[in-house]
C-alpha cells in the first residue's frame, strides 16, 4: 500500500548520494593544484557544475532518469541555499543569489553541452570562459579538463542507471599535468 513512499525514499537517499559523490569529486585538491581551476567559492561552484553536467547528461540519456536527475538538482540548490544561510546572508540576499547561480548552471550546461558536440576546442572555450573566468590556465591545463570531461563522460556511460539509481557513481581520477612554478 505504500510502496510509493519507499520508491520515493529511495530516489531521494540515491540523490543525496550522487550529490555527495559530485561535491566530493569536486573537491579533489588536484583540481586546484594541478590542473588550475581556482580555489575560490566561485571556482568551487563552478567544478560542482561541471560535475553535475557530466551527471545529468548521463540521466537525461534515453536510458536514464530524469527524475532523478530533477532530484539531484533540487538537493545542490537546496544545499547551496542552506551554505548561504550558514555564511548569513539574509533572505533576499539568498533569493537573488540562487536565482543568479540557477542563470549559470543553466548557461554553462548549454555551453559546455554544445562544446562537447563540436569539439575539443569549442569545450575549451567553454571552459575557460567559466570554469577559468578569473584566472590565467595554461593551454596544457585546459586541455587536461577537456579530456578529464571527455573520460568522464564516457565513464558514465559505461556505469548503469541501476547503479545511479542506488547512489553510486564513479568518476575518474583527476589528470596529472606538469604545473610550472608561478613566476
Amino acid at each position: 500500500m505504500f510502496g510509493w513512499l519507499k520508491k520515493k525514499d529511495r530516489k531521494q537517499t540515491a540523490a543525496f548520494e550522487l550529490y555527495r559523490a559530485m561535491v566530493t569529486q569536486a573537491r579533489q585538491p588536484d583540481f586546484y593544484a594541478k590542473l588550475g581551476v581556482p580555489d575560490t567559492m566561485e571556482g568551487r561552484f563552478d567544478l560542482i557544475l561541471v560535475h553535475a553536467f557530466i551527471l545529468f547528461r548521463r540521466l537525461k540519456a534515453d536510458d536514464g532518469d530524469r527524475d532523478l536527475a530533477q532530484h539531484i538538482f533540487d538537493v545542490m540548490f537546496a544545499d547551496l541555499d542552506q551554505n548561504m544561510r550558514e555564511m548569513g546572508i539574509g533572505d533576499v540576499g539568498i533569493l537573488k543569489r540562487i536565482r543568479k547561480m540557477s542563470e549559470s548552471y543553466h548557461g554553462r550546461i548549454v555551453a559546455y553541452e554544445e562544446g562537447v558536440q563540436s569539439g575539443a576546442a569549442e569545450l575549451a572555450a567553454a571552459l575557460d570562459r567559466n570554469l577559468f573566468a578569473d584566472c590565467e590556465v595554461s593551454n596544457e591545463q585546459l586541455m587536461a579538463m577537456v579530456g578529464y570531461i571527455h573520460d568522464a563522460l564516457t565513464g558514465l556511460e559505461n556505469q548503469t542507471i541501476l547503479q545511479m539509481q542506488n547512489g553510486a557513481v564513479h568518476f575518474p581520477d583527476v589528470p596529472d599535468v606538469a604545473v610550472s612554478a608561478p613566476q
